[in-house]
């Protein structure tokens, strides 16, 4: 009897050790769990008074974005911007400002998206009045100079009015369409003495 113990003695204990070890290799897999989460949406960089331009091939401004704070996520790789202001510049078309309450740019930076009381204001020309834009959401994509929402839109030029829901804006061509429930009023033209 002592021979058959004496034997599985360290049979016994091999088969200790190996629980332990498993044991062991368990509890430190789970404590390195918790290390390799998912990241989540805080942000790892914050600016303010944050500015970006973007110059033409011969070196002018064509358009710039502001905001009081910029907020980069790295989760998605959006940014957000409070108290948002975009001017765009063209040599043939009056400049064009934008402000809003809250905004976001997309990862590769091609698609701006304002929010809150959204405002557009293109400068007088020559041969135009001041034109103003009021809406609560605007998406913007500044190099093809296009802006759309699919909100309620009031524009107003001097005396003519214009509401609408849902709107596109081609900054290039001087064309802007409203989608629905499109009401206009367009005072009468007063004729001019001889």
């Amino acid at each position: 009897m002592k021979a058959r113990a004496a034997t599985l003695f360290p049979v016994l204990l091999m088969g200790v050790l190996a629980g332990l070890t498993l044991w062991l290799d368990r509890i430190v897999q789970l404590s390195e769990a918790p290390a390799r989460r998912a990241p989540t949406h805080d942000p790892d960089f914050i600016v303010d008074r944050f500015t970006v331009t973007r110059m033409s091939p011969e070196g002018r401004p064509v358009s710039k974005l502001t905001a009081d704070k910029m907020l980069h996520y790295p989760d998605d790789e959006t940014t957000e911007l409070i108290e948002p202001r975009f001017e765009q510049r063209s040599a043939d078309a009056p400049p064009l400002h934008v402000r809003a309450d809250r905004g976001g740019v997309s990862k590769d930076g091609e698609r701006v998206e304002l929010r809150g009381d959204v405002v557009v204001v293109r400068e007088p020309s020559r041969d135009r009045e001041a034109l103003r834009v009021d809406t609560t959401y605007l998406e913007i994509f500044p190099k093809e100079e296009i802006a759309r929402t699919q909100e309620p839109v009031t524009i107003k030029q001097g005396a003519a009015r214009l509401d609408g829901v849902g709107m596109e804006v081609l900054n290039k061509s001087r064309e802007f369409s409203l989608n629905a429930k499109v009401r206009g009023h367009f005072p009468a033209a007063t004729a001019k003495p001889k």
